[in-house]
């Protein structure tokens, strides 16, 4: 069964991140069939110009391998915006303006009327692409840096002069969205390491004078050895808190958004041992993660997945539309079951608290209780 038809008090959301706006249309999909996805998550290209050190994704030292065409991309963007979905990641597992088409998938996406975001390194933030963004009412770039200076910035990148290009880049962005009286808000990502994290309070302020409105800290997920040897110590996770309280007072003076409270009130758990637990409540109503009924993600060769930290593991969408796989896809199928048993995957617990804190406040927003909650049939 395909995805039921949008009701009328489902349009428009208002805010699409905001977890009662996402809670309503999974309340809805109980009762009206399968709702679509509010959010397609989708990667370009897995290529990148930098070498970060921590990053995961290997095909980034390759040229682009089996990436979807532009011709499927726009398709894919038309069938997400007639499936319901009302906003729009772009993001790599590398830099997604290393696509030469990036610049015509992101006019597609404010084309459909569709909320966008952009995740990028900034380096090939060219002015043309900064004004595209800026005139199309683009809502938001979010800019990864980790440091707040070019010695410890390029080191984890990998390039030097990254921090340069990027900071530019930045600042030219936010100054066209002022000058132009845009919407557009700027927020930065920094993952947390053993080479960066005693410069928290200092990211608030770089964030401060770039006009970023939010910074996303995260913790390090370690998968290889390169990785392992960024993780914190015993002395030094202990120490994070302090440091974290001190860079949040900080950024409540300044008026900077952060994730900093999943981080002052002792050590965080290492990314990989998280634990993803939902509640005593039947079915969707206590689901651990909320993910496989309001996200999407599509990775450039197609295949998709409901998160990132399952990247990749579903069916493909190259010759299957977005409606058949959402609906029909085994491994979304699987998850969804998984979920409501409340047996996450075991790699759910690379999952970030950042995140898991987005599905909780979306559990807690659906309504009490939602009908049909734990009636397998209706929510897989």
């Amino acid at each position: 069964m395909s995805p039921a038809p949008l009701a009328a008090e489902d349009a428009p959301l208002t805010d699409p991140g905001d977890p009662t706006s996402i809670s309503a249309r999974i309340a809805r999909w109980g009762e009206h069939g399968r709702q679509g996805p509010v959010t397609l998550e989708m990667y370009p290209t897995l290529s990148c110009n930098l070498d970060c050190t921590f990053c995961d994704t290997t095909d980034r030292h390759r040229p682009p391998v089996d990436e979807l065409s532009t011709k499927r991309w726009l398709a894919l963007l038309d069938e997400a915006a007639s499936l319901g979905v009302r906003r729009v990641f772009v993001l790599g597992g590398g830099e997604p303006l290393a696509r030469r088409d990036c610049a015509v998938l992101l006019q597609r996406v404010k084309d459909l009327g569709l909320e966008g975001i952009l995740t990028t390194n900034a380096t090939l933030l060219s002015g043309d692409i900064a004004q595209q963004l800026v005139h199309t009412g683009w809502e938001e770039v979010h800019v990864s840096i980790d440091g707040p200076n070019a010695a410890i910035h390029d080191r984890l990148r990998g390039r030097d002069g990254a921090f340069r290009r990027t900071v530019r880049n930045t600042c030219r962005l936010g100054v066209m969205a002022r000058t132009a009286g845009a919407p557009l808000r700027i927020a930065l990502h920094f993952v947390i390491t053993n080479e960066n994290w005693q410069t928290l309070p200092e990211m608030v302020r770089l964030a401060e004078s770039l006009g970023a409105s939010r910074i996303d800290f995260d913790s390090l997920i370690a998968y290889t050895d390169a990785q392992r040897a960024l993780q914190l110590n015993a002395q030094q996770r202990a120490a994070l808190p302090d440091v974290a309280r001190e860079a949040l007072a900080l950024a409540e003076q300044r008026g900077v958004a952060t994730t900093l409270a999943h981080f002052v009130d002792g050590p965080a758990a290492e990314r990989g041992q998280t634990v993803v637990a939902g509640t005593a409540a039947p079915g969707v109503q206590g689901a651990p993660c909320l993910k496989a009924w309001h996200y999407l993600v599509v990775q450039a060769d197609g295949r998709i997945a409901p998160c990132c930290v399952l990247s990749g593991s579903g069916g493909s969408v190259r010759t299957t539309s977005l409606a058949e796989v959402w609906s029909r896809d085994p491994f979304l199928q699987s998850v969804r079951k998984g979920m409501l048993s409340k047996q996450p995957l075991s790699r759910c617990g690379e999952c970030s608290a950042n995140i898991l804190g987005h599905e909780a406040a979306i559990r807690e927003a659906l309504p009490t209780p939602v009908r049909h909650a734990s009636e397998l049939s209706r929510w897989t």
